[in-house]
């Protein structure tokens, strides 16, 4: 007698859902990276857990009046969070460098309705573009901004000359940081004609 349990090894009676966990667990490895190339500002917080609670709470000081998320890359989401959380009502001084912000989430700052107390705004080395630069020029919701810091954003000739034309920034700035973006310099003449008493500006 042959018995084919003992001549053939046991039946395995769990290929069949091995297989489908496999086909899934490949199948959304592909709708992620999918996602991942699409909305990378997005993804971040499905690549890794960003308590952004924990975040503002470790970032701030000074009573509450400052701060300081430079480097934790939140992205525009991140921003978004941000502008709406009542932490931003007392902030006077934020810094949000190397955050991977774009026009986007300059957009939403610039329609933050807790924003009213910032007197410095620090957004270097982010990825605003002239959609960043205009937004933020055009915003009603700055009227305490002192000391703005928008060096290496890609900006270029159009939201320079926003910056340049905008009432509500020359009446209030007494620093402007533009370096290493793209202005001609007919834009970068313009801005030291609208700032004259900003020192930073000759360094374009």
């Amino acid at each position: 007698m042959i018995e084919v349990g003992s001549a053939c090894g046991p039946t395995d009676s769990g290929a069949p859902r091995r297989a489908v966990k496999k086909y899934l667990t490949a199948a959304f490895a592909l709708v992620l990276t999918a996602f991942v190339l699409a909305f990378p500002a997005q993804a971040q917080f499905f690549e890794q857990d960003v308590d952004l609670e924990k975040l503002f709470s470790d970032g701030t000081s000074n009573r509450g009046k400052t701060l300081n998320l430079a480097g934790k890359k939140i992205g525009d989401q991140g921003v978004k969070i941000l502008a709406a959380h009542e932490v931003l009502k007392n902030i006077v001084k934020l810094d949000l460098r190397y955050n991977e912000i774009t026009a986007q989430g300059a957009k939403y700052l610039a329609e933050s309705p807790h924003a009213r107390k910032l007197k410095s705004l620090e957004l270097r080395h982010n990825d605003l573009s002239d959609g960043g630069a205009e937004v933020i020029a055009n915003s009603k919701n700055f009227p305490s901004l002192s000391k703005l810091m928008l060096g290496w954003n890609e900006i270029h000739d159009p939201g320079g000359m926003a910056i340049a034309n905008s009432g509500e920034l020359i009446e209030k700035l007494k620093k402007l940081d533009l370096r290493g973006n793209f202005l001609a310099d007919a834009t970068k003449k313009a801005l030291k004609k609208s700032f004259p008493h900003i020192k930073t500006l000759s360094r374009l």
